[in-house]
């Protein structure tokens, strides 16, 4: 009993503005009875009547050569440090199978590292490339996240943030979300737990739309204000794609430059989807005198879920005759938001605080096949509470105008904004919509449009068909850290050239590298410990657990690789149970390079062959060069390894990227290096020896020097020193002290 009165209190908590729990029942209700021809509910009635639906306008990230998407991701740049992000988590990913075991869709392993992992390395990123183009400290942007109840969803999805450390960034706003029960189309029925204890019932989360009330009620918008933050970038977690090149930069900077209440991330939609469009609402107020001349008008972009299209009066046309394209875009949950102006929205009625009240009828929820919902709520329907209103007798908002609004749409490409992970992929079934396998084969055709914009050769991912690529695996894999842009203007600029050879698999796990003309033909993997330089900005390590890492430019691995080719027998696309999306692969062979702390790596025309890893320590730069005849000069075939103490060769980075940014937008890269950096030995351990020699030599010579000034010192009291000092002592090699080798620099 105690679990459903715990229920009950959290109902009559969080839906107090519709009237508690019975005003939960109420709703859903309504809601039922009008998919059986009942009238319109009443949290909708007057929003529906007298309402045109236009295809929203807005500006295009593609259009003009991707100028205007530079300009505006410099704005949205410029504006990171008032910016914030909101992640609902609070899905229980059921449609992933995440069953047995039991997780939720937050910690389903997606390329290499779990959804949420994949959100916040794409933040960390755009906050490095914030920090090398401005400089200064590191920003650290705050977040917060919904989580719910769902198999546990909020206790993992803290215990993953606490066992990582809050993944370097301290503080984050965690608020969970309630779950709501089940409501069935026989009287409304809540729908028990069969072989449950007494009083079980079937709950799930309430949707997203819930995360604006949460945010009021748990204090999110006072601890995001306080922080200085005026608006806030929202994703979803099952899409990983929407931090792609410049879409979420420059939503965020249209968004705070129009000082924009709202703002949809939208891309074409397939006809058919099981996915919401963006539509331009027009409305006629009925509030107002039927007299045409002194009616209002009320205008916004908002969102139709594909549940009630036909409700809201949307037939799924084509854009054009023959065409597979919606004439409506798609509505992709990736959205901007004025943090002040939710706040207010939410509190101007119901329909802001419970925004997109709905309740999806599609599946059985009994048992006993008795369909059934739960009462949702859309957060992007908050655009609903948002529209402008004109002054009553000045007629309908001109076209013209329809771009000023307080809610705004933001065009790009589809696979650059969204492919969502959300449900397990059918064997029976060569459709890969909304799942892992389709959104993994959409970040490799990224991948291939990026490569193509840095002239490296690679396989076609068009050319395989859908069943070879799930039968066989793709063409090729290439993976990298999105810090190495994430802008593609910038990673263009530090990879150029070369190729990866059908089946090959890069993973760049750096920030900080330099790659020209390498030619992979195998797997390539490129690991740095510290890609950010990261250090805890408190000296107690007990202390610093749970602070933000900052940056330091000066303390990151680094990787150089110029005329590289790269020979081994690379991934086993033959082994069992391998899964190419979840990055759950066998390698036969694989050239794996790792840097620990600041280390380098800095190959150059040489052929890295076979099982091969190079482990760099904090504090080295490992060069290879190829291995040439002393006498002919001719290259041997063989890697000739050099090893360069940094501190010994004057400290610091060997070399580094300096960022400007251009007038319209572009960021520009410089390449700083120091000239004539030698090496201290063809190993590890002959270089440790050399300066080791050399620290002791310079010892002894200053030793030497100190002793001398102390017997001139001497004579200059009283003489007693005689000839005026002994000579200086013989170094082990017999050279003196000021004749050895200088340390090489």
């Amino acid at each position: 009993l105690r679990p459903l009165v715990k229920t009950l209190r959290d109902l009559e908590t969080f839906y107090d503005v519709l009237g508690g729990v019975i005003g939960y029942q109420f709703a859903a209700l309504e809601l039922i009875h009008e998919q059986f021809g009942g009238p319109p509910p009443s949290t909708r009635a007057r929003a529906c009547l007298n309402e045109t639906l236009h295809v929203p306008v807005g500006p295009d990230l593609r259009d003009g050569g991707g100028e205007f998407a530079a300009r505006a991701a410099a704005w949205g740049l410029e504006e990171l440090p008032k910016m914030a992000e909101v992640y609902p988590l609070g899905g229980a990913g059921d449609r992933l199978g995440l069953c047995d075991p039991s997780l939720p869709a937050a910690l389903l392993r997606y390329n290499g590292r779990t959804l949420v992992e994949g959100l916040l390395r794409d933040l960390t990123a755009r906050e490095w490339l914030y920090y090398k183009v401005h400089g200064g400290e590191r920003h650290v942007t705050p977040v917060a996240v919904m989580t719910s109840a769902a198999k546990g969803n909020h206790r993992r999805i803290e215990q993953l943030i606490r066992d990582n450390d809050w993944f370097g960034r301290g503080e984050t706003g965690l608020f969970e979300q309630p779950l709501v029960p089940v409501v069935t189309t026989k009287g409304g029925e809540w729908v028990p737990l069969e072989g449950q204890a007494a009083f079980a019932i079937s709950l799930k989360p309430g949707g997203h739309g819930a995360i604006w009330k949460l945010m009021h009620d748990q204090g999110v918008f006072t601890w995001l204000g306080a922080k200085g933050r005026k608006g806030a970038v929202v994703r979803q977690i099952t899409n990983p794609m929407a931090g792609t090149d410049t879409t979420l930069l420059a939503l965020s900077g249209v968004g705070r430059r129009g000082d924009k209440a709202l703002g949809f991330a939208s891309c074409e939609r397939h006809l058919g989807a099981s996915e919401g469009v963006n539509v331009l609402v027009e409305r006629v107020n009925e509030d107002d005198d039927d007299d045409d001349a002194s009616r209002s008008y009320s205008y916004g972009i908002s969102n139709v879920e594909y549940t009630v299209l036909q409700q809201r009066g949307i037939s799924d046309e084509p854009v054009a005759p023959g065409s597979s394209e919606s004439a409506y875009p798609a509505n992709t949950n990736v959205l901007y938001i004025g943090l002040e102006k939710i706040r207010d929205a939410l509190r101007s009625s119901p329909r802001g605080a419970f925004p997109g009240l709905l309740v999806n009828l599609s599946k059985p929820a009994h048992p006993n096949g008795c369909k059934g919902g739960r009462l949702e709520t859309s957060m992007q329907n908050i655009a609903d509470a948002l529209m402008h209103t004109t002054t009553p007798g000045d007629g309908p908002l001109p076209m013209d105008q329809w771009e000023n609004l307080p809610t705004f749409v933001l065009y790009t490409l589809r696979r650059r904004i969204t492919s969502s992970a959300k449900k397990k992929r059918d064997p029976a079934n060569p459709n890969l919509a909304q799942t892992p396998e389709g959104s993994f084969l959409d970040l490799l055709k990224n991948a291939s449009d990026l490569l193509a914009r840095c002239d490296v050769a690679h396989p076609d991912p068009d050319a395989m068909d859908v069943a070879a690529y799930l039968e066989d695996g793709p063409s090729f894999i290439f993976s990298a850290n999105p810090a190495i842009g994430p802008l593609w203007d910038v990673t263009s600029q530090k990879i150029r050239g070369g190729a990866l050879r059908e089946r090959a698999e890069v993973r760049l796990e750096i920030a900080e590298i330099e790659w020209k003309d390498v030619d992979v033909d195998g797997s390539l993997l490129i690991t740095a410990d510290a890609p950010f330089g990261e250090e805890k900005v408190d000296d107690d390590a007990g202390a610093a657990r749970g602070k933000p890492t900052s940056f330091d430019d000066d303390a990151c691995g680094r990787c150089r690789l110029r005329g590289v080719a790269v020979r081994n027998a690379g991934v086993d696309w033959s082994a069992p149970d391998d899964e190419a999306w979840s990055a759950t692969l066998t390698r036969s062979e694989s050239c794996v390079v790792r840097l620990r702390g600041n280390a380098e790596f800095d190959a150059r025309d040489v052929t890295l062959s076979g099982d091969v890893m190079y482990d760099v320590p904090a504090g080295w730069r490992l060069s290879l060069r190829p291995d040439t005849d002393e006498r002919g000069g001719e290259s041997l075939g063989a890697v000739r390894e050099e090893w360069t103490d940094l501190s010994a060769a004057g400290g610091g980075p060997t070399w580094r990227w300096a960022y400007d940014v251009s007038d319209g937008g572009r960021v520009g890269l410089r390449l700083e290096e120091r000239l004539d950096v030698g090496s201290h030995g063809d190993s590890r351990e002959a270089a440790e020896a050399a300066v080791g020699k050399s620290r002791k030599s310079r010892k002894s010579m200053e030793e030497a020097q100190d002793g001398e000034l102390r017997g001139n010192s001497a004579v200059s009291r009283g003489g007693e020193s005689g000839g005026g000092g002994a000579a200086p002592r013989k170094s082990k090699g017999g050279a003196t002290p000021e004749k050895r080798r200088a340390p090489a620099r």
